[in-house]
């Protein structure tokens, strides 16, 4: 293709991205730069060079122009873009779904603007992708909010890519009504999530309950959302994700709970906890004061168990009265990373001993980090549980270390002190290592796995 082009220069080379984009002036790459100003051709090749970017060159021929009209001669196209209006936008999508259904008279002004596959050619794929580009061009719209009141209504009145900012404060639930939890059954979408944060992510808004034997902190219901810079306190549960599909919990401390944190439950999947502070749970019930809770236990009803794909990521657990994270049966697919689990505080109840409890299937533990700190009660670092036939299999865990103190059990003396106790299942380990208080060794052999069933991979 050729354009009229202007610039201060006898001779250039010109990249442009392989992305359809406005090229700003900046990114003109200018050789041999001279004090005339001149206008010519550049011609662009069709085909991209080895480092993905197109080269063109420039020929000059001698007519002055200035800096200013220089800079504004070229602008490359907009993605999508298809009738040339300078945007993409719903005409766009309309336009190159009539010419790729051939209606009558269906015609693009600028064909290659569609090519999103960028294959040389236009096709569903291409559509699909302009679909999605429109999405994520919807404009948030941000709800600030300071008083309680304002919160609850924001929350539940939220549509997909709202974004409520909560001033700097306590916000009691309790006085709204007598609500017993902040709720909302309100869905995002996949492009458009609906956001709950701070104001001010350095003064973060504090919600909470009047005592920790009652109520829910955060009641979420629905799909896509983001709760993130929250300090959660004071209740019997902190979050709560029912049915919550594809929801991010990040950056938040949730601390002072009479039960667990944060529960993921009734089939929430492809949820996601990171770089997250929990701790001072279990305070009214220790032996249901998990961190993070993930499915429901078998004697429950009402709830949809499969609670799969999700992710603890980067979060530390202090002073967590049962398992810092426990996985339940008939869940597939978790994921728990770089964490760090300090054992201070576990009470044992409910037989909690471990850091992690795991009764689902293909769990993936990896890159954490626990210390034991004398706790009695801590008798393994993971624990596998078989609470369900089928149920607490295929896990894998590497890359984990942690600090056990001792060898052996403190009330069971010849009971070893196991970097995974899961006796009956298969699991997967790789580069794990252990501190039985003599210093850090590989945890690679037998006498550090519970089980008869253990794969040791490769590194």
């Amino acid at each position: 293709m050729k354009r009229k082009f202007a610039a201060a220069v006898t001779a250039l080379l010109f990249a442009v991205n392989a992305a359809p984009t406005v090229l700003a002036a900046e990114t003109i790459q200018r050789y041999e730069a001279e004090k005339t100003v001149c206008v010519g051709t550049l011609s662009v090749a069709d085909e991209k060079t080895e480092s993905g970017a197109f080269v063109g060159s420039f020929i000059n021929s001698g007519d002055a122009y200035s800096e200013a009209e220089i800079r504004n001669v070229y602008a490359d196209r907009v993605c999508g873009d298809v009738n040339a209006d300078g945007k993409c936008s719903a005409a766009d999508v309309a336009a190159l779904q009539k010419w790729l259904l051939a209606v009558p008279d269906a015609a693009l002004a600028d064909w290659k603007a569609g090519d999103l596959c960028e294959d040389g050619k236009l096709d569903a794929f291409d559509l699909c992708l302009m679909k999605k580009e429109l999405l994520s061009q919807t404009e948030k719209n941000y709800v600030d909010v300071s008083t309680v009141e304002e919160l609850f209504s924001a929350m539940r009145g939220a549509k997909p890519g709202d974004v409520i900012r909560a001033a700097s404060g306590t916000y009691d639930y309790t006085t709204y009504q007598g609500a017993q939890k902040i709720d909302t059954s309100a869905e995002g979408t996949k492009d458009a999530p609906i956001t709950l944060t701070a104001a001010d992510p350095k003064d973060p808004p504090i919600f909470t309950g009047t005592n920790t034997e009652h109520g829910y902190v955060i009641h979420i219901t629905g799909d896509y959302w983001i709760l993130e810079n929250l300090k959660i306190t004071t209740s019997q549960k902190g979050i709560v994700l029912d049915n919550s599909n594809h929801s991010v919990i990040r950056n938040c401390e949730v601390y002072n709970i009479g039960s667990e944190a944060i529960a993921l439950r009734d089939g929430s999947s492809y949820c996601t906890v990171k770089d997250s502070y929990i701790h001072d749970t279990g305070t009214v019930t220790p032996g249901y004061g998990e961190g993070v809770y993930i499915g429901s236990a078998k004697s429950t009803t009402g709830f949809d168990y499969k609670c799969d794909y999700n992710t603890v990521d980067g979060c530390m657990f202090k002073n967590v009265a049962a398992e810092h994270v426990d996985v339940k049966e008939y869940t597939t697919g978790t994921e728990i990373m770089n964490c760090t689990f300090y054992g201070d505080g576990m009470t044992g109840a409910n037989f909690a001993g471990s850091f992690v409890d795991i009764a689902g299937n293909d769990v993936n533990v990896h890159d954490n980090i626990g210390y034991r700190n004398g706790n009695t009660n801590i008798v393994a670092a993971f624990e596998l549980h078989e609470q369900v036939e089928g149920w607490g299999y295929h896990c894998i865990f590497t890359d984990n270390t942690v600090y056990m103190d001792q060898p052996y059990g403190a009330v069971n003396t010849s009971r070893r002190m196991y970097v995974v106790d899961g006796w009956y299942s298969d699991f997967s380990v790789r580069n794990n290592q252990v501190d039985y208080g003599k210093g850090l060794v590989p945890a690679d052999s037998w006498e550090y796995y519970n089980s008869d069933y253990v794969t040791y991979l490769k590194q």
